[in-house]
């Protein structure tokens, strides 16, 4: 899917529920047909992730998830092959690319989304490569019709985030709280304040992702403004969960946990959560 084809489905569906993916964990084969599986459960959009030996941005979850892909042999180059499989099974799904800034630096700009945009990719995002560096990489991505997105936080400032705004196409990533990803829920509370002054603030469409486990944070995430909520811990736990053994890996067990954990995230869009006010009884639908 291209970026205009990506941009006019942001206009077509009001919201998207977005899983994250490590590229080849907990083996290829096995990744192609849990991305097929987060499509036909309900999600309407694939952050996919190239395996990286060091992810700093990342907490301990998804650091074992690109160690298991690590070991399954995936390289760049199968993360490719797997990216170009996974859009060829589902072609009418946007498949964001998030990869760190070695791997890009190491095939160099123009080769890497030449690659990134001909296995299907859509937009990517390197959150490594700050705004002040990103002009070559803009340009590259541009030239292929790959949308570049950046990354804010809540220590971003106005001035700052009308600056991301100006340079991104396809949308803005906000992290929802400071620190690497997946922290419990109780320690991102607050996020909602935050989504809706980013919202307000810039022309983009605003994707919030780090912090959301439960339906009712994809909810709430809806409600505050954001058109695109990332799940990706909380699926990367439900893989792990349900790998006893490294060398005898049960597929169908991998493939029935990680339904059953975004399962419940996706039926947002069909049953909304009913939140009730407590001081005045009444109940609104998020």
């Amino acid at each position: 899917m291209t970026l205009h084809a990506f941009e006019r489905s942001l206009r077509d569906q009001r919201h998207h529920l977005s899983a994250f993916l490590m590229l080849g964990d907990p083996m290829p084969e096995l990744s192609v047909e849990l991305a097929i599986a987060a499509v036909d459960a309900g999600a309407t959009m694939l952050e996919l992730g190239i395996p990286f030996s060091d992810p700093c941005a990342d907490g301990p979850v998804i650091q074992r998830s690109c160690l298991r892909a690590r070991a399954a042999g995936v390289s760049t180059d199968k993360a490719f092959e797997i990216l170009g499989r996974v859009h060829e099974a589902r072609p009418q799904i946007p498949l964001h690319l998030l990869v760190y800034g070695n791997l890009v630096h190491a095939r160099g700009y123009e080769e890497f989304c030449a690659a990134a945009a001909h296995a299907g990719a859509s937009t990517l995002l390197v959150p490594d490569i700050p705004l002040e560096e990103s002009g070559s990489l803009r340009e590259a991505a541009a030239a292929t019709g790959l949308g570049h997105v950046s990354l804010v936080g809540p220590l971003t400032d106005s001035a700052r985030l009308a600056e991301l705004d100006a340079t991104s196409t396809g949308f803005l990533y906000l992290a929802g709280y400071q620190g690497v990803t997946g922290k419990t829920s109780a320690e991102t509370d607050g996020s909602g304040d935050l989504l809706r002054r980013v919202v307000s603030e810039v022309q983009n469409p605003v994707c919030l992702g780090v912090g959301i486990s439960t339906p009712e944070q994809v909810a709430s995430a809806f409600e505050a403004g954001a058109r695109i909520a990332v799940v990706g811990s909380h699926l990367a736990r439900s893989i792990e969960a349900a790998i006893d053994d490294a060398d005898h890996i049960d597929g169908e067990r991998v493939v029935s946990s990680f339904r059953a954990a975004i399962t419940p995230l996706t039926e947002v869009f069909t049953h909304p959560i009913i939140q009730v006010n407590d001081d005045q009884g009444e109940a609104r639908c998020s």
